[in-house]
């Protein structure tokens, strides 16, 4: 093996195994196929990837404008290859004609290249899990997940009779832990397809090895009745919530269920870290010690008594109160959200004095002050705040260095009075998005 040190290569004979690669590896990687991302596309195409494997979907009005779109998209992407000494194998690239609609044929598919080699055409392809057909019914998919779900359900059984029988709920709670789960997987590409009835009865067929598991009933059970006697909701009518959760935080779209319209707007969505910008990745940290009377001090609490939530602030200079304020939140924010906007408070607070040489905030959230002390993280708020800290760090260094976040338990009696009276206030000052939870 060879190193450089000192502008010298040395090399020695290692003896055991070392490992490969880098732990910014796969940074630099996302750096550079964070380039062929963003490359220029023709209307109706779209690049993604996960690791080294691409995909690209293109749209067109017929099988002559896919072939243009998607000859031009490869030659964009052969040209990023070779700028970053980077090549494509086409015995592993396959083209999939969605034959669905009846626009195009498999048997005369769109003509793709790649360095004079057309792209070989299959019926179906297998990404992150899940596998498509040209027909979009996903019938190999959901056959695959029924042989994989028998065989998972039989193995389980067998472990958790051995060391378990005593316990008969154990197998419900593997049901529900693991291989409810493992069925639902990648609702987000086949959700759009549940109004299908020949989908709809896949799932609840996956459902029946499980469920006579859990009642132990005769294997000529009908689904139905074993999803009454099992108390487990059809895996149909589960699918259909998994998916609007996906299209409500992730797709950030508007659905309905029945005669209720559910708007994304009103509910937490989770962010990518991974689309965050390393430089501003950092880390809040916080330490634990008492009040020592000095300076400035921030008290942030939050209180949900009677189904009314509030958060509130105090500020104390050398013992003496000087400002206090408190906030009244929708009656469905959590615990949780109740501390952050504490904290949120205290920062705009914050941002409206002078330099100073030393400001404390005095918090009893640990929850909080973990995830800010957490590098990633994808909770919008939690990423506000870090952001408003990097922004004072810019505008005032003292501020900065002068920031604590401290944890709190005990001289917090003028949080809990505010927050009492605050019960009182019907007034909404501050609209929360509802919990991914609820």
């Amino acid at each position: 093996m060879h190193y450089f040190q000192d502008e010298e290569v040395w090399n020695f004979d290692n003896q055991r195994g070392v490992p490969q690669g880098s732990c910014s590896g796969p940074l630099f990687w996302n750096l550079v196929m964070d380039i062929a991302l963003d490359l220029p596309l023709p209307q109706g195409s779209h690049i993604q990837a996960y690791a080294d494997d691409i995909i690209v979907a293109i749209r067109g009005k017929d099988k002559e404008e896919i072939e243009t779109k998607g000859n031009a998209i490869l030659e964009k992407l052969l040209a990023w290859g070779a700028e970053h000494k980077l090549s494509f194998k086409i015995q592993k690239t396959f083209q999939m004609p969605i034959t669905f609609g009846g626009r195009l044929n498999h048997r005369n598919p769109p003509i793709i290249s790649i360095n004079n080699h057309t792209i070989q055409v299959v019926n179906n392809i297998k990404y992150l899990g899940v596998t498509w057909d040209c027909c979009l019914t996903f019938t190999k998919h959901f056959k695959a997940l029924r042989d994989k779900t028998d065989s998972l359900t039989y193995k389980l059984s067998t472990v958790a009779n051995e060391f378990y029988f005593k316990r008969s709920d154990l197998f419900r709670k593997i049901y529900y832990g693991a291989i409810e789960l493992y069925l639902l997987f990648g609702a987000g590409a086949w959700g759009n397809r549940l109004k299908l009835k020949k989908i709809r009865n896949s799932l609840n067929s996956l459902q029946r090895r499980p469920l006579i598991k859990i009642t132990k009933a005769y294997r000529t059970i009908s689904k139905e009745a074993i999803q009454v006697i099992a108390g487990v909701i059809p895996q149909d009518i589960k699918a259909k919530g998994v998916f609007g959760k996906f299209l409500l935080t992730t797709i950030n779209n508007d659905i309905k269920f029945g005669s209720k319209i559910f708007k994304w707007e009103d509910y937490e969505t989770r962010l990518d870290p991974h689309n965050i910008h390393p430089a501003v990745i950092i880390s809040i940290t916080y330490d634990k010690h008492k009040p020592s009377g000095e300076e400035i001090r921030i008290y942030t609490d939050g209180s949900k008594i009677n189904d009314q939530v509030g958060a509130a602030r105090v500020v104390f200079y050398y013992n003496a109160e000087i400002f206090n304020r408190t906030i009244r939140l929708s009656d469905f924010a959590t615990v949780y959200q109740e501390e952050v906007t504490g904290i949120q408070m205290a920062l705009k607070f914050i941002s409206t004095i002078g330099p100073w040489n030393k400001i404390n905030l005095y918090t009893d959230s640990l929850s909080v002050l973990e995830a800010l002390n957490t590098f990633k993280t994808s909770q919008q708020d939690i990423l506000a705040i870090k952001n408003d800290i990097l922004e004072m760090s810019k505008k005032n260094p003292l501020h900065s260095t002068g920031f604590q976040l401290t944890l709190e338990f005990k001289g917090m009696k003028q949080l809990i009075v505010m927050l009492k009276k605050l019960q009182r206030d019907l007034t909404l000052k501050k609209f929360q998005r509802n919990p991914l939870n609820n």
